[in-house]
């Protein structure tokens, strides 16, 4: 059977997505019909209009960016970077307006072909895709490049090409064995095979992801140089970056907008200004004075709480004020190999404990965040609705959660630590937890960790604490697979680079994975992992908390800004630019 007929089955079971708060046209990469602002139910602007070539667009973000090797990244933010420099074989294609975001190809000509179980895919390379350089890029460009990416230095952005490709969990990486992954075959210059160590139809999504892009073998020599040097093959090359204060990019004239569909790279460049206070950030986008009017917010700092009343007493102020799409679950995740977060009864209480409603209003209230009770989205395919926890209101049962705590031993609670990600509203979403647990004896120190590098540090085994909030989003691909794989499978945890922060290594659970893996009708797949989702939380190693939808700001010359739920439900960077360059 061919990747389209498969692919077709994956993505119409995969990505009914329900795109709250976005109700503009078409156009995607071009834009909707016509040049105004559209505004969906609650005022808010779901397109900005179409934008015009040239000039420079300006990111206001008080985070840094994690990496810019794309084998080292693994959040939203950097990822929405990602699509302004690299390119992989396949992406992802989104008209504000649309149920679902398209998985289209990217430097392939197609979205492959497969044999019949969908363990060995081939894919073919566009002609005339070049990196920055203008040399061309090759199969064994796109082989070096993910074997690279393998490299246990490198090895901790997504996980899942290391997953799914045969023998590259025991791989050490290309520098240590250049012959490379027998799995991972050039065929000719232009076409090359992947062998799979399961049944995969979503292989082409897994594709997808950032450890997927191809560099030249010819020119990369040690595993630190893309963090480095960066080799740009999408429409933007870095010019200059100052860790913690500026990142620049400008036109990569070796691109070639023939060869590609999505981006359509209208600026001549984006200036990215980090480590802005976010009041900063709030009160530049108000005013949106001089250079400002050509800015936006970055992913990372969405308005603040107390700057929506504002925002909402001016039209003129939501007509450039977009909301993002509910594509994270926000939840703290329970460190499983540590006592007594190693019994599950004393995690059921810790579920019971929280107050989720004070969370949510922590995020800023229920225009900005709603309520979360399991690790799949609501627009999974085959997902069924529980709350195994649920309490009064969702503000928690203190009375029952004391009571668990006393049968498992702990009548008098006891004292923990929780990584939190220094950003304001994740700081505040940490207290307010903090404080449902204090209610039930549990004392939480908080450990602010810098934002750049949060996600490095819990993803290590040796640094984490005991509690860390953090989020999971899906990148386009809507199912088990990529929402409670990496979170919950003990055969991947790793010593860097780890995604199962609650460090769950249930055998029971690890096979289920497994089984699962091995089912071929969609449907079916998706039913277990429906079942798998509840089991999972039966043993409790989260507390789900919230999903989000927080607001972006726009200078008013800034159009092309939508919602685009491949990008985590933030702005696309790459479909921005400005109404009017020469203003």
């Amino acid at each position: 059977m061919t990747s389209q007929r498969r692919l077709a089955a994956v993505f119409a079971a995969s990505t009914a997505l329900v795109l709250a708060a976005c109700s503009g046209g078409g156009g995607g990469a071009g834009g909707p019909d016509g040049g105004a602002v559209e505004t969906d139910e609650n005022g808010f602007a779901s397109y900005t209009g179409d934008p015009q070539e040239g000039g420079v667009v300006t990111v206001l973000g008080g985070v840094d960016f994690s990496h810019l090797d794309p084998a080292m990244g693994n959040d939203g933010n950097v990822n929405n970077l990602y699509q302004l420099i690299y390119r992989n074989l396949t992406t992802y294609r989104y008209e504000p307006g649309s149920e679902q975001p398209e998985l289209v190809p990217d430097l392939a000509t197609d979205l492959g072909t497969s044999n019949d179980d969908a363990t060995v895919w081939t894919f073919t390379l566009k002609e005339g895709v070049t990196f920055q350089d203008g040399s061309p890029i090759t199969a064994e460009d796109v082989k070096f490049g993910i074997e690279r990416a393998f490299d246990p230095s490198l090895a901790i952005g997504s996980d899942y090409l290391q997953t799914y490709i045969e023998g590259a969990l025991d791989y050490p990486g290309v520098f240590e064995a250049p012959e490379g992954l027998d799995s991972i075959r050039v065929v000719d210059e232009r076409t090359i095979e992947f062998h799979l160590n399961q049944p995969l139809a979503a292989f082409p999504y897994v594709l997808a992801t950032p450890p997927g892009v191809p560099f030249p073998a010819d020119q990369v020599t040690s595993p630190q140089q893309i963090q480095e040097e960066p080799i740009a093959s999408g429409p933007y090359r870095v010019e200059s970056y100052e860790r913690g204060e500026a990142l620049t990019l400008v036109r990569n004239e070796e691109w070639d907008r023939e060869t590609d569909e999505v981006r359509p790279a209208r600026p001549d460049g984006f200036e990215f200004l980090l480590g802005l206070d976010q009041n900063t950030i709030d009160q530049r986008m108000l005013s949106g004075q001089g250079e400002d009017a050509n800015a936006l917010a970055s992913s990372t700092n969405p308005l603040l709480a107390a700057t929506l009343s504002r925002v909402q007493q001016d039209p003129r102020l939501m007509e450039r004020t977009i909301q993002d799409l509910p594509t994270c679950t926000m939840y703290m995740a329970m460190n499983t190999t540590v006592e007594p977060l190693n019994d599950p009864q004393v995690r059921q209480a810790i579920n019971y404990a929280v107050d989720k409603t004070s969370v949510v209003n922590a995020t800023g209230g229920p225009l900005l965040a709603t309520t979360a009770h399991d690790m799949l989205l609501p627009s999974v395919p085959g997902r069924e609705e529980f709350n195994l926890y649920e309490t009064p209101d969702d503000a928690g049962d203190p009375q029952r959660a004391r009571q668990m705590l006393a049968d498992a031993g702990h009548p008098n609670g006891f004292d923990l630590t929780m990584d939190v990600r220094a950003i304001p509203k994740w700081q505040a979403q940490a207290e307010a937890v903090q404080q449902s647990l204090a209610q039930v004896g549990i004392n939480v120190r908080l450990n602010v960790i810098d934002a750049a590098t949060y996600y490095e540090a819990i993803a290590t085994t040796s640094q984490q604490n005991d509690l860390a909030i953090t989020g999971w989003c899906s990148g386009g691909w809507y199912s088990g697979a990529p929402l409670l794989g990496p979170l919950f499978d003990g055969d991947r945890i790793t010593e860097t680079g780890n995604t199962n922060i609650a460090q769950l290594d249930d055998e029971h659970i690890n096979a289920r994975f497994d089984e699962i893996a091995q089912i071929t009708d969609l449907d079916q797949q998706n039913a277990e992992y429906a079942e798998l989702n509840r089991e999972i939380m039966e043993l409790a190693p989260v507390v789900p908390l919230v999903r989000e939808t927080p607001l972006q700001m726009v200078g008013e010359n800034i159009g092309g800004a939508f919602a685009h739920p491949a990008r985590t439900g933030y702005i696309d960077y790459g479909s921005v630019g400005l109404l009017d360059p020469e203003g």
